[in-house]
């Protein structure tokens, strides 16, 4: 709408007649509807698709899965990925009566062949849950649809002398619209290979966070540093729980040893939250109401157990 009125402004100022000026805005209509802007993406558009949107996005870790997204014990397990710096191009496109979702799929698998390398696919159900790609994996709802009705590749691509890593899912949804999700960087990297994250492929780890794991001596190991963040990174429904708990000394009323720990609670959440650079809406806290004295040497004060919820 904006480009035809554009448009308009432009043919009257050069004293083109009305019936000219609607005639010249409507078949550029035809064209910008019909034709994939594809002047601003590095790789080559299925032709029998709409742009939607192309979005942009700079960061240090950008992911791309070289696995079937799965859950298991209530979190998003994701077995191989690559993570990659730079400037990342999302584009989503909408499939035209004259192409297909399978076409599309056709098309992306021989443009690997001649140009590059397929690190990853999978088709229709062996791809997992359509609702795992939508809304943990691209955050676009448009996606979501049948199981058995979408497909996914993921690999390197070499354009013009420049080497990408691309993605393309696709799809047809809810609505039997078909989409394209297509996402590339550009790899700098000298010899690329899949990267295994470790911390993720451990699900005894994350089942031991699960059964909560003591804060002591108010640090944490870099591992453990790092298997939170991914781990809170890839599962948005996943919360961080920190229980605090303070040991009832002699002589000391217990609505004081509550307050002290709810305060020590409070501090200690805030803390965390800059740590692990997380919204404070993640972190639930919890106070342990104390059940009796503690004379072992080294337990005295406020202590903190972690869980992954």
């Amino acid at each position: 709408m904006n480009s035809c009125i554009r448009n308009f402004m432009l043919y009257f100022k050069q004293g083109l007649t009305l019936p000219i000026i609607l005639l010249l805005c409507f078949f550029s209509g035809l064209v910008s509807a019909d034709t994939p802007d594809s002047s601003n993406s590095a790789i080559s558009l299925y032709s029998h698709a709409n742009l939607v949107y192309q979005k942009i996005s700079s960061g240090d870790e950008h992911q791309f899965l070289l696995s079937t997204p799965k859950r298991i014990s209530n979190a998003l397990f994701i077995e191989k990925e690559v993570l990659l710096s730079g400037e990342r191009n999302n584009l989503l496109l909408r499939v035209k009566a004259s192409g297909s979702s399978k076409k599309a799929f056709s098309y992306y698998k021989q443009l690997f062949v001649g140009q590059g390398d397929v690190l990853y696919s999978c088709e229709e159900r062996a791809c997992g849950s359509s609702n795992y790609w939508a809304n943990s994996i691209f955050n676009e709802r448009l996606l979501y649809g049948r199981d058995s009705e979408q497909y996914y590749l993921a690999g390197r691509l070499s354009v013009e002398g420049q080497n990408y890593f691309v993605s393309i899912y696709i799809t047809k949804n809810g609505k039997k619209q078909e989409y394209i999700y297509l996402s590339y960087v550009l790899d700098k990297r000298q010899n690329p290979k899949p990267a295994n994250i470790k911390a993720l492929e451990n699900l005894s780890q994350l089942s031991t966070w699960q059964q909560g794991v003591p804060y002591e001596k108010g640090l944490l190991k870099e591992e453990s540093v790092a298997f939170i963040k991914q781990a809170l990174r890839r599962d948005k429904a996943l919360s961080m729980w920190i229980v605090g708990f303070n040991d009832i000394s002699k002589g000391q009323k217990l609505l004081d040893e509550m307050n002290a720990t709810e305060k020590s609670l409070n501090n200690f959440k805030i803390e965390i939250s800059q740590q692990f650079n997380i919204n404070a809406e993640r972190i639930m806290v919890k106070n342990i109401e104390p059940f009796g004295s503690k004379e072992t040497k080294g337990l005295a004060g406020t202590r903190f157990q972690i869980y992954l919820l």
